[in-house]
């Protein structure tokens, strides 16, 4: 099948183009002018079964994204702004550019099926002892949760004109990810901040994992709306740093922090994210998804339409994602 996929040289995008490597087709990537493109020159692929065609563009670029959809029969739009300095940002990346990158795939004669990633963010959290469903009314706290909302709403008005499946995963954990970085170097340093009250549970995904979901949403029979891709347990924030110290293989000491020290330390990183004009991966935002009762999600949808479920449990997980942190110098 030839696929059309944004955000490939991203996090998740990377992995993706992993899987698909040994494999033969086609594939158009859009990249920005400004894209890192070292993942996608690795050698180890030339003369491999997989072709790659690059469309320089953006997805404000509605003449690029005529020309990357152009012969493809599903699009995998994993582009995502996920730190932004204001919500203008995120809803001009992750609304804007979904609607115009769903009406080329409209436009299109050969495109039938428009997968799209979103996030958690995008429903909001779970209330104690209960997952949030697919079809639960979505309460997103943050700014980018109601941005890919927002996304959301863009590709169910077309689902009548083309498949859309739309794939909610919670954080996203793995080999070259960034975000989560901060909570290994904590653990690394031997500190393992946890918010004061009731226990918060959570569910969590290995990008690998979750690149499994991705290809099988291309090709599963009768699929289409909503679905959560999580690994079927919940952690709490103590576990999962207590986790990663024996990921780094540390001795951690847990450190309890007051919710407003929490809110506070948010506040101040986000203020100085606007300050230099560059967003912080801690701000306000952030806080409060870290401080929200739980983020828990129903994953039997994923199993029964298609056919997946996570297979990496969270401390095989984070082992070897401390292992290349190691090997790559991310962590010392």
């Amino acid at each position: 099948m030839n696929l059309l996929v944004t955000g490939a040289t991203g996090f998740v995008g990377s992995h993706f183009l992993d899987a698909l490597s040994g494999r033969p087709g086609d594939v158009t990537v859009l990249v920005r002018s400004t894209s890192d493109l070292t993942h996608l020159d690795n050698p180890a692929w030339s003369g491999g079964p997989l072709h790659i065609r690059r469309i320089t563009g953006s997805l404000e670029d509605e003449e690029a994204l005529g020309e990357a959809v152009e012969g493809a029969e599903a699009v995998v739009h994993l582009a995502a702004l996920t730190r932004a300095k204001n919500e203008a940002e995120f809803r001009k990346a992750n609304e804007d550019g979904t609607r115009k990158l769903l009406r080329a795939a409209k436009d299109s004669d050969t495109c039938r099926r428009f997968i799209y990633l979103s996030s958690l963010a995008a429903a909001g959290p779970a209330e104690p002892g209960k997952p949030v469903e697919p079809e639960d009314d979505p309460r997103p706290l943050t700014a980018y949760g109601r941005s890919k909302l927002a996304g959301e709403a863009a590709c169910r008005e077309v689902a009548e004109e083309i498949e859309t499946i739309i794939l909610r995963p919670p954080a996203v954990y793995g080999p070259r990810d960034h975000d989560l970085l901060s909570f290994f170097k904590l653990a690394n340093a031997g500190v393992l901040p946890v918010p004061l009250g009731p226990a918060r549970f959570l569910q969590l995904i290995h990008v690998q994992d979750l690149v499994v979901a991705i290809r099988q949403s291309i090709s599963a029979q009768k699929a289409t709306g909503v679905y959560h891709v999580a690994e079927d347990a919940a952690y709490s924030w103590s576990n999962v740093l207590a986790l990663m110290s024996e990921a780094v293989g540390k001795r951690g000491r847990r450190i309890p922090i007051p919710q407003m020290v929490f809110q506070l330390a948010g506040a101040l990183s986000g203020g100085l994210g606007r300050v230099v004009g560059k967003p912080q991966i801690f701000d306000r935002d952030k806080a409060r998804e870290l401080l929200a009762p739980g983020w828990l999600c129903e994953v039997e949808r994923a199993r029964s339409d298609l056919g997946f479920s996570a297979s990496i449990p969270l401390e095989k997980g984070l082992r070897s994602t401390a292992a290349w942190y190691r090997e790559k110098g991310w962590l010392r």
